[in-house]
């Protein structure tokens, strides 16, 4: 297996390249969180549950294998005079949490960020070696 201090120019635009990928995925699904924060039912008769990526990786490679949904509990509220009450008089509301949908969003954004400057470097790295070649 090559070691990180072994790698080049094309191996860091690739792996850097890859990451941007991922974190927008991230980007996107929580997008879809925050969007859909006050779903109260969906086409399965619950309210939205909070989708994240299932991410892996081999090597230098790492890639979205999936989309898993949270097994947190719904929250849930009494108002019996709701539609989608329960017969106790209770809705159950999407296991989204805005503020923690803020945290990952600042984390997935420093992510991509860093990426997207790995890229560029690795990039002009690339370009300068190629106009030393000429």
């Amino acid at each position: 297996m090559m070691g990180y201090a072994q790698l080049g120019s094309e191996d860091a635009l690739a792996i850097s390249a890859q990451g941007v990928l991922v974190q927008k995925y991230r980007l996107e699904l929580i997008a879809k969180n925050v969007a859909n924060a006050f779903t109260l039912r969906t086409e399965t008769g619950l309210p939205y549950a909070k989708q994240y990526p299932v991410i892996r990786s081999q090597g230098n490679d790492v890639w979205v294998d999936g989309v898993a949904e949270s097994q947190q509990p719904f929250g849930k509220a009494f108002d019996p005079s709701h539609p989608f009450a329960d017969k106790y008089g209770f809705i159950y509301i999407p296991n989204v949490s805005i503020s923690e949908e803020m945290i990952d969003l600042s984390y997935t954004n420093v992510l991509y960020e860093a990426n997207t400057t790995v890229f560029k470097s690795a990039r002009n790295t690339f370009q300068s070696t190629l106009e030393i070649l000429k």
